[in-house]
């Protein structure tokens, strides 16, 4: 299998151990991923101007189109857009016909038919779980994850296709290859509160707390993340004493924990190649 890999913008700067062991997961299934002069998703220009956030994906889908490659992404951010983008230029006749002449300009076109995967979905649904399940050559110990799934990916169903946003279970079916417990949170659908955090910072973090506490109250040892905005609101209090201080909470809460390292833990990759650190529990590397 090939694809075009998109990363998104936030793994290359922020979160380099997301892109790492996403990397060495697709390498160790034999997935071969393309990298290809992709511009943003859009999705941060969506409240400014729809327009320049639909031609952005747009753009991209027609890139990948070019190549004759689907797009794989591990951020749930840049799929949900690319899912907007793609749902709306077929709804909105005049948008599309004006981003067809912008893509024109650059030799481009889109004809719809650029398959967006995202991580999860991928390995569920198209990989397919059996299949992964063959190529698992240990069980992790018997620790107790919360799953968060991520508001974009889920919301509106009618747009993303990516699971019930109701009562959604692709991420807990996964994480049960690996040998880890799924435990029923209450909050697993719930946003994480990083979407607003520029602009209400001090909102986001009591969101953030509240899933903390509930996945305390929940018995997870764990909360386990496939998106690239959760789990950099995870780590906010790791990377800012302050915040961290102004939360009031103890340290007892779960840490976050990227599925990628979870289940290339699982497919017996090495440490190194997952860019492991103290974040992980080094009991699922033994």
């Amino acid at each position: 299998m090939k694809f075009a890999y998109f990363p998104g913008c936030k793994i290359s700067f922020y979160m380099r151990d997301y892109g790492l062991s996403f990397e060495a997961v697709m390498k160790n299934l034999k997935v071969e991923l393309v990298e290809l002069p992709f511009n943003c998703c859009g999705s941060p220009a969506r409240n400014k101007s729809f327009e320049v956030s639909i031609l952005s994906s747009i753009k991209n889908l027609a890139l990948a189109r070019k190549h004759d490659l689907d797009i794989i992404t591990p951020c749930k951010c840049c799929f949900g857009q690319f899912k907007h983008a793609s749902y709306w230029y077929d709804q909105n006749k005049e948008l599309k016909v004006k981003i067809d002449n912008l893509l024109a300009r650059e030799n481009l076109f889109w004809d719809g038919n650029t398959q967006i995967k995202h991580l999860l979905s991928f390995l569920h649904n198209d990989y397919g779980i059996h299949e992964l399940e063959k190529r698992i050559q240990k069980k992790l110990p018997k620790k107790n994850i919360a799953v968060q799934y991520g508001c974009h990916a889920l919301r509106p169903f009618s747009i993303t296709g990516f699971d019930n946003p109701y009562a959604p279970k692709i991420f807990e079916e996964l994480i049960s290859l690996t040998g880890l417990r799924t435990v029923e949170w209450s909050k697993s659908s719930e946003c994480c509160g990083n979407p607003i955090f520029d602009g209400n910072p001090k909102l986001s973090l009591k969101i953030l707390q509240n899933k903390l506490e509930t996945a305390e109250y929940a018995g997870a040892d764990y909360i386990c993340t496939a998106c690239t905005h959760c789990q950099m609101q995870y780590d906010q209090m790791q990377y800012d004493q302050m915040q961290y201080d102004q939360m009031q909470t103890n340290n007892n809460h779960p840490e976050a924990i990227l599925f990628t390292q979870i289940l290339g833990a699982a497919l017996g990759i090495k440490k190194n190649s997952l860019s492991v650190s103290g974040q992980l529990p080094s009991a699922l590397f033994h």
